[in-house]
């Protein structure tokens, strides 16, 4: 499976770049011989579902005749988010003119930073004011705003309401879950659904950003500050301990987390719970959305529900925050146009229809200061509620590049290839060596 879906990777990459050859080679060739032809045409890549479609669709339509936003799909289902990150860099660091706008995991803005246009002379004091917090403090790399926010997200559980009320005093066990249970207290209700023979808890544990999160949301604050805060970071400590092993330790020792989790990334763990009927999920927001078209069941999403994520006692729930910004390619001969289209998504309309119709989690204040909008939108202030419980993950310029050695090491782990002690201190060697080595 791994083997072919390296081979597929590479495939798909031959592909778009033999379409660039077509559309930006000889497509402007035959423009020549067009009269009077003067539309713009911007080129955005994407995971492009149904809801950013729509925004292109209607952008499209105000701009007819003078700008035409052609979009380029990346989507989730064929790209995990480190193929996605790789695609881009690639074609960034050879100085293409074939990527206008694109989008990046908000925690990738350092790092490509230095191939986006800066945006502090173009978004004014008036637009930056209506940006939610945590969305526009993603957008800054060297105190200069370097992209726009396009969404927000973070981490949370999927629960089985079915299941959950199905026991002895459900109801208050489900109110406790809407409030984060502890993981011990999850490991306990596993255990009564032995007889079910389903997964009880799934999440994303194949070598990409989604295993780093899992394990990200197994620490506080003050925990994530003493790994990765000094000058070197140091993965060893008790807490990361704690994290990785309850990881291990729910596939080998409680088998409450079926072995095939390390092969997943988000879509795969989404399908599983959809067709094995799993009891708890990590996943992102808007999951009954975006994958309503692709879930082999749609009449289970009804009673998979939304929940912060466990936590250990005497911590707090933790969940990561992530969500995707947009930047201008300084590569682009097209700047304006594009600047356009930034400032088109950041409109309190079009962020109304990414989350009508994608679940994404709107970036413009003026969303939640509209009371009528709120009131008929109950779960975007639920949402909004389990928002608090997040948190960024460390937000450094080299943040991608320890994040693909850890998710190295931590793979290792889940795979029993390591022991977590081992491939905690590997990881950090490797990091701090800037050295990975990757068989």
């Amino acid at each position: 499976m791994k083997r072919w879906r390296h081979i597929l990777f590479w495939l798909i990459a031959v592909i778009i770049a033999i379409l660039a050859f077509f559309l930006f080679v000889l497509t402007p060739l035959d423009d020549q011989f067009s009269l009077g032809r003067s539309v713009t045409q911007i080129y955005y890549a994407d995971n492009i579902s149904d809801a950013h479609q729509k925004m292109v669709d209607v952008f499209n339509q105000e701009y007819a005749g003078e700008i035409e936003v052609i979009p380029v799909n990346l989507p989730f289902s064929k790209f995990t988010t480190n193929e996605r990150k790789e695609i881009l860099a690639r074609s960034l660091r050879s100085q293409s003119e074939h990527i206008d706008v694109f989008a990046v995991d908000l925690i990738w803005s350092p790092r490509f930073a230095k191939w986006s246009v800066p945006l502090d002379d173009h978004i004014g004091k008036n637009v930056l004011d209506n940006i939610h917090e945590k969305a526009l403090k993603s957008c800054y790399f060297n105190e200069k705003l370097v992209a726009m926010p396009l969404y927000l997200d973070f981490g949370n559980l999927y629960y089985r309401r079915d299941f959950i009320r199905e026991l002895k005093n459900g109801e208050e066990i489900e109110q406790k879950i809407l409030n984060s249970i502890t993981w011990e207290e999850l490991l306990k209700l596993g255990e009564k659904f032995r007889n079910k023979d389903i997964p009880v808890y799934l999440f994303a544990g194949d070598k990409f950003e989604g295993l780093v999160c899992s394990f990200h949301e197994m620490l506080s604050d003050s925990e994530s500050a003493e790994m990765f805060d000094g000058e070197q970071v140091n993965l060893n400590t008790p807490a990361a301990r704690r994290g990785l092993q309850l990881l291990v330790d729910l596939i080998y020792k409680y088998k409450l987390t079926p072995p095939i989790v390390t092969e997943f990334d988000e879509y795969n763990s989404y399908i599983y719970s959809n067709i094995h009927d799993a009891l708890f999920l990590r996943g992102w927001t808007g999951f009954h959305k975006h994958y309503f078209n692709v879930v082999p069941d749609t009449s289970k999403l009804k009673n998979f529900l939304l929940a912060p994520l466990p936590h250990f006692k005497g911590n707090t729930t933790s969940s990561v925050y992530g969500g995707w910004n947009l930047m201008i390619s300084k590569n682009s001969t097209k700047q304006d146009a594009c600047l356009k289209f930034l400032k088109f998504a950041f409109r309190k309309d079009i962020q109304q229809i990414l989350y009508a119709l994608g679940g994404y989690i709107p970036v413009n204040k003026e969303v939640y200061n509209d009371h009528e909008y709120m009131d008929k939108h109950q779960g975007l202030a639920y949402i909004l509620k389990l928002f608090e419980w997040g948190r960024h993950r460390p937000y450094k310029e080299s943040y991608t590049k320890i994040s693909d050695i850890m998710s190295i090491y931590l793979h290792k782990a889940l795979k029993n290839e390591m022991g977590v002690e081992e491939a905690l201190i590997t990881a950090s060697q490797a990091i701090n060596s800037q050295r990975a080595f990757i068989k």
